[in-house]
């Protein structure tokens, strides 16, 4: 099982919410990618 810690760091208070819907699916969409491809990367 491959296992991998990320450090997340916000700035302000951020608000899922505040984005549309298709902003909501995109930002959802690019963090899934980039996970994939760290996990990737570490094999």
């Amino acid at each position: 099982m491959l296992t991998t810690k990320l450090n997340v760091v916000s700035v302000g208070k951020p608000d899922i919410t505040a984005l549309s819907e298709s902003e909501q699916r995109v930002f959802f969409q690019t963090l899934y990618s980039r996970v994939l491809e760290l996990a990737k990367n570490k094999q």
